[in-house]
């Protein structure tokens, strides 16, 4: 018998709740697929190229799959080239084949809650069937070789009638400048630039000139990004220096290189400077309270290779006082002195301090000796 539910409370069956629960959080997030790029009708030249470009988007991400006449596309002319992890994909046909080529493509998004279609019509001609105004391309892009972070540009140049529209494809992907955050740019000359080009900029370029007439693709052209490298060097070297006891110094080490290298100071096999602390390009050792001289190695680093260079900092020390003083040839207004130094390095110079007998007056002094 079921209990009897309290005064002013609902009782809720727990298994049907958690159903309820269940679809509620499995349907959150999710959505069917929806195209945000479709296929296009397209005339293309009997020995040329055609691309149909497809996206989708959805949650699960939908997967996109290409048919002809109901067949899924394969052929050694075909090529399907995905893009958006696997959201968006590209059919490329070449070479163009008339009738054999000449068909409906179908793209079908699916994920888990459903798959939608879309379709594009492909017609081919040979040279002499193209209708007046077909395009042409007049100038395409050149092989070209730019060092990174360098602006790169790629030309192109098509006539028709109407003017046919400019599209670029890299690595038979589709160019969307928009995605760029303005570092690429399609001039309005057609041209492709390129600016602070990067290593990902690096392929194989097509230009591509779509009017009402068909669609014309120029030969492909590539784009080499060099990246400039050069070995480590110093520009400033560290610099051997003289302190005083209990002073302080700084030694200074600039090192320069593409890549930039990193710089470390070592004392003899001492590493001071810590492996995740090493700075790029420049650093500064701060010494404090030197009572002893010792050697410093700067050290620069990069992947192509690693220098040294050393600096030596040399405490001063004060000199003895002379020993072996002898008073000789005393007149009444002269005296003679002869001394031994008592250092074994070589003396700067000494100070005679002397006063007049039998005066209480200051010392003089003789500089220099």
């Amino acid at each position: 018998m079921a209990p009897e539910p309290a005064p002013g409370k609902t009782m809720v069956p727990l298994v049907p709740a958690l159903v309820m629960l269940g679809l509620v959080a499995g349907a959150h997030g999710d959505s069917k697929p929806v195209f945000i790029k479709v296929p296009e009708d397209q005339t293309g030249l009997s020995g040329g190229v055609a691309s149909f470009v497809c996206q989708a988007t959805g949650e699960p991400k939908p997967r996109i799959t290409w048919m002809k006449k109901g067949k899924k596309v394969s052929s050694q002319r075909f090529e399907v080239i995905e893009f958006d992890d696997g959201a968006g994909s590209v059919l490329r046909i070449q070479p163009l084949r008339v009738q054999r080529d000449e068909a409906i493509y179908e793209c079908t998004a699916t994920n888990s809650l459903g798959e939608i279609n879309t379709s594009a019509k492909l017609s081919v001609l040979e040279e002499e069937q193209l209708p007046p105004g077909f395009p042409s391309i007049d100038m395409g892009p050149q092989l070209k070789v730019v060092e990174k972070a360098r602006t790169a540009t790629m030309l192109c140049a098509a006539g028709g009638n109407p003017d046919p529209e400019i599209s670029w494809f890299k690595d038979f992907l589709p160019v969307d400048p928009a995605t760029s955050n303005g570092r690429i740019k399609q001039l309005r000359s057609g041209a492709l630039q390129i600016e602070s080009s990067e290593e990902s900029d690096q392929g194989k370029y097509e230009c591509v000139a779509t009017n009402s007439a068909g669609t014309r693709y120029s030969a492909p052209a590539n784009l080499y990004v060099r990246v400039r490298r050069v070995a480590p060097r110093f520009s400033i070297p560290p610099s051997s220096q003289e302190v005083m006891p209990g002073g302080s110094v700084n030694l200074t080490c600039v090192a320069v290189g593409a890549p930039m290298p990193y710089v470390k100071w070592m004392m003899g096999a001492e590493e001071l400077t810590k492996e995740d602390e090493m700075p790029v390009g420049r650093n500064v050792l701060e010494l404090s309270n030197v009572v002893r001289s010792a050697n410093y190695t700067c050290v620069a680093i990069s992947s192509l290779g690693m220098i040294e260079a050393t600096a030596q900092v040399t405490v001063k020390a004060l000199p003895k006082p002379p020993i072996d003083l002898v008073v000789t040839e005393t007149t009444a207004t002269s005296v003679t002195l002869t001394w031994d130094s008592g250092n074994s390095e070589p003396v700067s110079y000494y100070g005679i301090q002397y006063r007049a007998a039998g005066t209480e007056g200051p010392f003089q002094e003789v500089d220099g000796v």
